[in-house]
């Protein structure tokens, strides 16, 4: 695994698994304070590796930090909860509008990474609006119907279940990999890509 591997698992896991331990110590709100602050310190780690912030992070992270401080100073938690819908739906309508302007965004986000043919990276949009606009509906449900320590336990497990899904997707990219340009399982293989513009 190399150090972009392992930088975007801690930024993916060590803040969701602080936010669930203190929360079955402490407070959902103290949680939540935690939560905001390895979420800071995450992108921090990643800023000093990789001296840039990765695209799905940080709109994650800003997702979190924001709507984590409006939590704590009027001590609503659904400021959290809803932000968690706001970001799946927001992320799965950007990558609808995309394609409907033949703009795939993941492409655009993931093309020095993955070296795919054209329908995979279609298949890749498709799949992730659908698992998008899916934890959208279904967190909300559970905004409507889970006390906000029960949100936490269904959170950790989204997030897991979201995780095991991006996971398969490399069954996708081993699939329509381009040869020559990327290894068996579709991850590019040069180191600094030429970006092929997206038609507008």
């Amino acid at each position: 695994m190399n150090t972009k591997a392992i930088l975007h698992l801690v930024n993916e896991f060590a803040p969701i698994i602080a936010f669930f331990i203190s929360a079955q110590l402490f407070s959902f709100f103290v949680a939540t304070g935690v939560l905001v602050v390895t979420t800071i310190m995450a992108l921090s780690i990643g800023w000093v590796f990789e001296k840039r912030f990765p695209i799905i992070p940080i709109i994650s992270g800003f997702f979190v930090i924001i709507s984590g401080i409006i939590t704590l100073v009027y001590q609503e938690p659904d400021a959290l909860i809803f932000a968690d819908s706001l970001y799946y739906f927001s992320m799965g309508i950007a990558i609808l509008v995309g394609l409907f302007f033949k703009k795939n965004l993941l492409k655009k986000i993931f093309y020095s990474t993955f070296a795919m043919e054209d329908i995979g990276w279609l298949l890749l949009a498709q799949r992730w609006i659908i698992i998008f606009l899916l934890s959208g509906t279904i967190n909300e449900i559970a905004r409507h119907t889970m006390s906000p320590e029960q949100w936490v336990h269904f959170k950790v497990l989204k997030v897991i279940s979201i995780t095991i899904f991006g996971f398969y997707q490399f069954t996708l990219s081993k699939k329509y990999r381009i040869p020559g340009e990327s290894n068996s399982w579709g991850l590019r293989q040069d180191k600094n890509p030429v970006e092929i513009p997206i038609p507008n």
